[in-house]
């Protein structure tokens, strides 16, 4: 496999895991009731990160050289995550921590009833 190929596949699977970084803040805002400036701090923090990764694999497979195919196969890449596995790895996720989070509320009002007693 030639070089650019590579490049291309690293491109495509960093702009999924920019949706799936994505996901991951939207989950927790949909799972927790934050604060605005939480929002903004997970914002900031979702920013910093997926610039990193994204200036991480320009180091890796092209040794700082930016071209327009690498920014297309991100979006691409980011869109094809978006419209496929998005919503279901959003769905599983959030049902998950409501269940887990159900879980705590009832330890925690089991154990707010028997210290009353």
């Amino acid at each position: 496999m030639s070089n650019e190929w590579i490049t291309l596949l690293a491109f495509f699977c960093a702009g999924i895991l920019v949706g799936l970084l994505f996901d991951i803040f939207r989950i927790t805002r949909k799972s927790f009731n934050t604060p605005n400036i939480v929002t903004y701090i997970e914002d900031t923090l979702f920013w910093i990160l997926s610039g990193l990764l994204v200036l991480y694999i320009i180091h890796v497979f092209t040794t700082g050289e930016i071209r327009l195919y690498m920014i297309l196969m991100l979006m691409i890449g980011t869109t094809i995550y978006f419209l496929t596995i998005s919503k279901y790895f959003m769905l599983i996720n959030i049902k998950i921590l409501s269940f887990i989070k159900n879980i705590i509320i009832k330890i925690c009002k089991f154990f707010q009833k028997f210290l009353k007693k």
